[in-house]
């Protein structure tokens, strides 16, 4: 089964003065279960892709299916309830809510799905436990290191359990030891719980554990 399915894709931003095309005729099936690593320089459309395929953003042409669903015709308030359960997301610069603990970051998404107190409690918890910071509940992320918060970070995009996660940049803001343990992190989610997981990235070692690599230049799938 498809988990994600791109057919001609296109991405055109446009200013009163200039068209700058950032994807053309991208065509792309990510079966599920499958990790994919994206890999291009920089400027090259990878952050507009995964944004298109996470809903974030919406193609210029073209047509996106996430889990069968043709998302194309969905409201933007039906669209952000589709990705609230289907996708998660983890970013280069962890975008964790300075104001609120780790504990509390995690329990953010479960606002949206209707989740009781105690039971978001309990399923951020288990998340945290997951991850290895079950003893940073109550620090903020100003308190832990980049690697912590990375992890957190992924337990957050995992509170909804979507069955697809896509990151950025993962270990962009980490040293090699950090990096190689959050690595170590989404291959376990992902061959263990069966994950998709859609990952950008610069690093070719890293690339080379996922099941396949897809390359992007100037917009274009080039491999």
């Amino acid at each position: 089964m498809s988990m994600i399915e791109l057919k001609k894709v296109g991405r055109v931003f446009r200013t009163s003065e200039v068209e700058t095309i950032a994807l053309e005729n991208v065509n792309i099936s990510i079966e599920k279960g499958e990790f994919v690593a994206i890999m291009g320089p920089s400027g090259c459309g990878k952050s507009t892709l995964l944004n298109i395929m996470g809903l974030l953003d919406r193609p210029t042409e073209g047509e996106v299916i996430l889990k069968g669903t043709p998302t194309g015709s969905l409201s933007d308030r039906r669209a952000a309830a589709f990705r609230n359960r289907t996708v998660g997301f983890v970013f280069q610069s962890f975008h964790l809510i300075p104001s609120l603990n780790v504990l509390q970051n995690v329990e953010m998404p479960l606002l949206y799905c209707g989740m009781s107190e105690g039971k978001r409690h309990e399923r951020a918890r288990q998340l945290l436990e997951q991850v290895g910071m079950s003893h940073r509940l109550r620090h903020l992320p100003s308190q832990l290191s980049g690697g912590q918060s990375q992890r957190v970070a992924i337990a957050r995009a995992m509170a909804c359990n979507p069955d697809i996660l896509l990151a950025d940049e993962p270990t962009g803001n980490l040293d090699s030891h950090m990096s190689a343990e959050i690595m170590q992190l989404l291959l376990q989610l992902n061959q263990k719980e069966g994950r998709t997981i859609v990952m950008v990235t610069h690093n070719e070692e890293q690339a080379h554990q996922a099941d396949r690599i897809i390359r992007f230049f100037d917009g274009r799938q080039v491999e």
